[in-house]
Parts: C-alpha cells; structure tokens; sequence
C-alpha cells in the first residue's frame, strides 16, 4: 500500500500580503532584474516588509527550526502570489530559524 505524500507544514500564515499589479522578477545579462508598475512595485515592498517583522513564534503551523518563506510564481497569472510571465520562480526567505533564531553561517556577510 503506498503512502500519500504530505508536506510536513504548510507555509501559507495569515495575514501575508497579496502581489498586486504587475511585477516582473527575472535573470538578465547584468544579474537579476526586479521591476513592476507603482502598485506592484508597493505590494512586493509589503511582502518584503510583512517577512521581515512577522512573528514566527506566532506561526503555530510553523515547527521550530524552520525559516517562514514565500514562493513568488510567474507560472500562476490569476493566483495569490502571481509575477509576470517572464519572471522566473522566486523563493523569498527569512534565514532566522523559528523557536532557535538560527541563522545559517554561510548566509553571512563576510
């Protein structure tokens, strides 16, 4: 009998903000790229804020040692965190870990 698969949390707390408008984040020749319309451009900004001050602790669906994280998809053009078409997918991650405040060495700066 096989087993289903599960995901051991689902990374999706309340209160994350929504993209909103357009916003395109993608690999060019002088590195990566990260534009958008004004209205994008803020949503990305309160995204960015939003995982910066969120209180892991208060993420009960969150265990210990794992790091709140945001999937940015260019694949999903009517879903919750939808870029461009020309975008490439896009993982935004806070690096502190839940409960232990971890922070993995070689994230440092030198």
């Amino acid at each position: 009998m096989a087993k289903s698969r599960q995901l051991a949390w689902e990374n999706n707390p309340p209160g994350r903000p929504k993209i909103e408008g357009n916003v395109e984040i993608s690999k060019s020749e002088a590195g990566i790229f990260i534009g958008g319309d004004p209205m994008g451009l803020r949503s990305l900004a309160e995204l960015l804020t939003w995982l910066a001050d969120v209180d892991q602790a208060s993420l009960s669906a969150q265990p210990d040692g794992e790091r709140c994280h945001v999937h940015l998809h260019a694949t999903d053009a009517e879903g919750f965190n939808s870029l461009t078409r020309f975008s490439s997918e896009t993982e935004v991650c806070r690096l502190d870990a839940k409960g232990t405040g971890d922070f993995p060495d070689h994230y440092r700066k030198h």
